[in-house]
């Protein structure tokens, strides 16, 4: 079986080369990972609560479904897209709130996870580039095929490592999205968060998880859909981001 899913990866690598410093040569000797863990707590908070994150969830529902000011568009992490500044909805209703998340760790263990998880995405992009294991084209101009199995291994270690940062630093994980795709573009939000934040110094992040539920078609076809809206909120240092949406996980930055 052929290299099909794994291309995507292959293009979103590629596309991240600034994120990661195009043309530097990886280093050969593997950093160590963080061994800190950060500290999580889960608070129980009752759906109908007037928080500020709900305050948000709210604002956001109501300028995409055209109930008033539509300027909390622009609370997306990162700024509106143009996706996001095109999509509505007709109606919207919280049905239900996850617990509330905090996160308090060290900036500078967040820095080691990101520079091994982009260090091990930069090798894996050069050997698929290479053609993996199995490349035989000597003067590096074929297009060299791969297969599922090969391309597995080749991003084993930037799946473990993934993995690794979304058991010790679960929410900011969840936040850059290290399990997806969306990780390696260059404008993903939480890298110029992590940027701002510095080389050292605590960080606080508050994650808050809506259900909202919305009825689409008309009269008799009409269907209930639930989806999930998120709102984190990031400190560190002088930075503050405030409560903010977090983008789909088909977030891009066009």
């Amino acid at each position: 079986m052929r290299l099909t899913r794994f291309a995507v990866v292959l293009a979103a690598l590629a596309a991240s080369s600034v994120a990661f410093g195009a043309g530097k040569a990886p280093a050969k000797k593997e950093p160590p990972l963080p061994t800190a863990k950060a500290q999580v707590t889960d608070t129980e908070v009752g759906t109908e609560a007037k928080d500020d994150a709900r305050k948000a969830a709210e604002a956001y529902l109501a300028a995409i479904a055209h109930q008033g000011n539509d300027g909390a568009i622009d609370s997306l992490l990162g700024g509106a897209t143009l996706t996001a500044r095109l999509y509505s909805i007709e109606n919207w209703k919280i049905v239900g709130r996850e617990k509330h998340r905090k996160e308090v760790g060290d900036v500078s263990d967040l820095h080691g996870y990101v520079n091994a998880i982009d260090k091990a995405g930069r090798e894996a992009l050069a050997t698929m580039l290479g053609g993996g294991p199995a490349a035989a084209d000597a003067d590096g101009l074929g297009v060299q095929e791969i297969s599922q199995e090969d391309a597995a291994k080749i991003l084993e270690p930037t799946k473990k490592m993934g993995n690794a940062m979304s058991k010790s630093h679960p929410v900011f994980a969840y936040l850059a999205r290290v399990d997806r795709q969306v990780y390696w573009h260059p404008k993903n939000p939480f890298r110029k968060l992590l940027a701002d934040a510095g080389a050292k110094g605590k960080y606080t992040c508050d994650f808050d998880l809506f259900w909202i539920e919305t009825v689409e078609g008309r009269h008799e076809d009409k269907n209930a859909r639930k989806w999930p809206l998120r709102i984190v909120r990031w400190q560190a240092g002088a930075s503050d981001s405030g409560y903010k949406v977090l983008p789909a996980s088909d977030w891009n930055a066009e």
